[in-house]
């Protein structure tokens, strides 16, 4: 009876082992695995990759890459709507623009600026001049047409020192992104430089080598013709006043904004033939004042490289005018 009694709690510590050893242990389940944020879209947010496609869909495949985009990002339906109605009132308001370039007359959609700039001096000098330019241009659909007009003259002690005018125009057919094709008109008179009328004709191609918001480069050349009328002194009565001249004619035209409302412009060229050969440049930095109205600052040099005789080959003018866009 005694063994019994001392083999009982051995038994039970015994049985109490065993029973825990057969019961099965869960071990603790894993937390689950939390998305990170960079591969969930935010709520509500269109990815920017998804958004460019939409932008740069053709008209065409607008809907069906609209519909793609829905269903992979349901998160974001309502950033997706906004969207493409955005592209579609952008689109249908370049339909209006282009259904009204083609319609329109000649005399109708130019718009331009008139430049206005005047010197006066007194004292041991009395000076005074002035200076003005309209510079007009029409754009259609493929035609840009530009009319530009100028006239220039300054008294020193009340004698005429510079008296110049000028006027042309110029026709652009552009055939393919980048490419054009263009014809030129001018007509000048400038007695101090030694001629009474010079008229310029040219036609040839054209070349945009940039076009941005910013940034507008074009270059163009071709062949040209030129008629000169010379004004000799009246001790040359039977010298030949008139020359007509085959020549080459390039020109550059640079618009950039720098910053804000400053802006940079140049037009600089060359007409080049058998006879006399003119380089010119018009550099000018404008600003706005208020409205329509600005301010700008202009450099002109013209370098004739056979003058007639007494002629100075290079002449220069510097400008402030208020300048009036319209």
């Amino acid at each position: 009876m005694w063994r019994i009694a001392l083999a009982a709690p051995f038994s039970i510590a015994a049985a109490t082992s065993a029973a825990q050893t057969a019961l099965p242990v869960e071990a603790p389940a894993d937390p689950p695995a939390e998305s990170s944020a960079e591969d969930k879209p935010t709520e509500g947010v269109l990815p920017a990759p998804v958004a460019e496609m939409i932008r740069a869909a053709e008209p065409g495949q607008l809907d069906t890459i609209a519909a793609l985009a829905r269903r992979t990002q349901p998160q974001a339906m309502a950033e997706i709507d906004a969207l493409v109605s955005e592209i579609r009132a952008v689109q249908e308001a370049e339909k209006q623009r282009r259904r009204i370039l083609a319609t329109q007359g000649f005399t109708n959609g130019w718009e331009g600026e008139a430049a206005l700039g005047a010197t006066f001096t007194t004292g041991n000098t009395d000076q005074q001049g002035a200076s003005g330019k309209i510079d007009l241009v029409k754009q259609g659909l493929t035609w840009r047409h530009r009319l530009f007009a100028e006239a220039d003259f300054q008294e020193s002690d009340g004698e005429r020192t510079r008296e110049r005018y000028g006027a042309s125009y110029q026709a652009d057919h552009r055939f393919s992104p980048r490419f054009y094709t263009f014809g030129f008109v001018g007509w000048e008179n400038d007695r101090f430089a030694g001629f009474s009328r010079r008229f310029t004709e040219s036609a040839g191609f054209g070349w945009i080598a940039a076009e941005r918001p910013r940034l507008r480069l074009a270059l163009e050349g071709g062949p040209a013709l030129r008629q000169t009328r010379f004004v000799f002194d009246e001790l040359e009565p039977d010298a030949d006043r008139s020359r007509n001249e085959l020549s080459v004619r390039g020109k550059t035209n640079l618009r950039w904004t720098i910053v804000g409302d400053l802006i940079f412009t140049e037009d600089a060229g060359f007409i080049v033939g058998s006879g006399n050969d003119t380089l010119f440049a018009n550099s000018a930095l404008t600003t706005k004042l208020v409205g329509s109205l600005s301010t700008r600052l202009s450099f002109d040099v013209k370098h004739e490289t056979d003058p007639p005789d007494d002629r100075v080959k290079t002449d220069t003018v510097t400008r402030a005018s208020l300048v009036y866009k319209f």
